[in-house]
């Protein structure tokens, strides 16, 4: 069993993660950690560790999925998990992860995630929205497609030999959104299934609004990169139709206040929060009133995506990319 760590970062996040794989009731034959040169000095950080724990310092940053793929590939184990270098792992998870994958017989099990940092508002409301970055899986088999399930490697089990097919290996994103949705749905695409697992990991979520309202827009920005490159993909062209859906009314709206008709401009954006409302009002119980407070974030959050979305779009037809 390797478990491989991409960090971008080094600091003191990736030593709370080492300590909390020491503390597996399964442990880890190993941790790659893979991180691009440059991003900090990581073996003072993994010295202290009674793991057998190596670093991979590439000369590139290849993204977080070529970081993962190149960890996995050095790592020995059959079964290799994704971790992040801002989670940590509760006791029983790769206990867990590995009983998934043998139960189900699968090549590939998706855990879900949640917020380590639930203390801070903007956690909370990352962790409650309605387009959260965290998934919260209830046990689906996927097969063939992604449906609207989002995965992400930040929490992921994959038997070593599927990391060998170079078809799954999507070319890099960069830092933008998406990588993971394509290297799933390349995974599927091959034949192999994936469970969708509630198995946690817990993740540091950013807590200042500029900088989450900044990874929503490299969320966007890696969008129109997954359509092009996962064209069968159900969840790319459901996404794109309601992000550009999104754009095309709030450009009406700012049209209609320019026009000086704000009464029709405020019915129009009441419109628009109005799912967003719903959504909160129903789980209500589920953190109180402060939910009433989420609809607000969530459109925030939305319309930086979407504005990430369209500047890949201008840049593409520009031939910028």
């Amino acid at each position: 069993m390797s478990v491989v760590v991409a960090a971008a970062k080094m600091d003191d996040r990736l030593r709370l993660l080492l300590e909390s794989l020491e503390k597996q009731t399964r442990l880890p034959d190993e941790v790659l950690v893979v991180t691009p040169a440059g991003a900090g000095d990581p073996r003072g950080l993994v010295s202290s560790s009674s793991l057998e724990t190596k670093v991979i310092e590439l000369a590139r940053d290849p993204g977080p999925i070529g970081a993962r793929v190149f960890g996995g590939i050095a790592a020995s184990g059959r079964y290799v998990a994704f971790i992040d270098s801002d989670c940590v792992a509760p006791p029983q998870w790769l206990e867990s992860m590995v009983a998934e994958a043998e139960s189900w017989r699968v090549e590939v099990v998706a855990g879900s995630v949640a917020g380590a940092n639930a203390e801070k508002f903007l956690s909370r409301a990352q962790d409650r929205s309605m387009i959260a970055p965290n998934p919260r899986h209830d046990g689906t088999l996927l097969v063939g497609d992604l449906d609207l399930k989002l995965v992400v490697t930040a929490n992921m089990l994959i038997e070593r030999a599927a990391l060998l097919d170079e078809r799954v290996i999507p070319p890099s994103y960069g830092r933008f959104g998406f990588e993971d949705l394509d290297f799933a749905y390349r995974l599927l695409a091959t034949g192999r299934r994936i469970l969708c697992s509630p198995v946690l990991v817990y993740h540091y979520n950013r807590t200042s609004l500029l900088s989450v309202l900044k990874r929503y827009y490299e969320y966007g920005r890696g969008l129109p990169l997954f359509r092009r490159r996962s064209r069968g993909s159900f969840y790319s062209r459901a996404l794109t139709a309601l992000t550009y859906s999104l754009a095309a009314i709030l450009a009406a709206i700012v049209a209609l206040f320019a026009l000086g008709r704000a009464k029709a401009a405020w019915t129009l954006l009441a419109l628009v929060l109005a799912p967003f409302y719903a959504y909160h009002a129903s789980r209500i119980k589920q953190g109180g009133l402060e939910r009433l407070a989420y609809p607000l974030v969530d459109l925030a959050l939305a319309v930086a995506a979407a504005a990430g979305a369209l500047a890949t779009e201008i840049a593409i037809i520009s031939k910028r990319m």
